[in-house]
C-alpha cells in the first residue's frame, strides 16, 4: 500500500473510533447540546450588537465634533495670522533702529581702527609689541 492510502485509511478509522467514543461518553443528548450552543451564541450576539450600536454613536459624535471644530480652528488660525501681522508692524521701527545702530557701531569701529593704525608709533625692528597698561 502507498503511504497516502495508509494515511487515509488511518484517518477514517481514527475519525470513526473518535466519533463513537464521543457519542458514548457525552453526558447530554444532542438536542440539549444544540440548545446550549444556541443559548451561548445569543448571549454573545447581544454584546456584539451593543458594541456595534455604540460604535455608530461614537462615529456620529466624532463627525459632529469635527464639524464643530473646523470653523473654530479656521477662526483661530485667522486670528493668529492677524496678531502676527500686527506684531511684525509693531516691532518694525525697533528693528530699523537696531539695524541703524549696528551700522553706526561698525562705522565707529572702523574709524577707531584706522585712527589707531595711523596714530601708532612705528616699531623698530626686533621690538616686541606690548599691550598697553591700564
Amino acid at each position: 500500500m502507498g503511504k497516502f492510502l495508509s494515511y487515509t485509511i488511518g484517518a477514517v478509522i481514527g475519525g470513526a473510533v473518535g466519533g463513537t467514543i464521543v457519542l458514548l461518553t457525552t453526558p447530554k443528548k444532542g438536542e440539549e447540546i444544540r440548545q446550549e450552543i444556541k443559548t451561548k451564541a445569543s448571549l454573545v450576539q447581544q454584546p456584539l450588537k451593543d458594541a456595534a450600536s455604540n460604535l455608530g454613536e461614537v462615529k456620529d459624535r466624532v463627525i459632529a465634533l469635527k464639524d464643530e471644530s473646523v470653523p473654530v480652528l479656521k477662526s483661530t488660525v485667522s486670528d493668529l495670522g492677524t496678531l502676527l501681522k500686527e506684531w511684525k508692524e509693531d516691532i518694525q521701527p525697533y528693528l530699523t533702529k537696531i539695524k541703524n545702530n549696528v551700522v553706526q557701531l561698525e562705522a565707529a569701529k572702523e574709524k577707531l581702527t584706522n585712527k589707531l593704525k595711523t596714530d601708532a608709533p612705528e616699531k623698530k625692528t626686533g621690538e616686541e609689541e606690548t599691550p598697553p597698561s591700564l
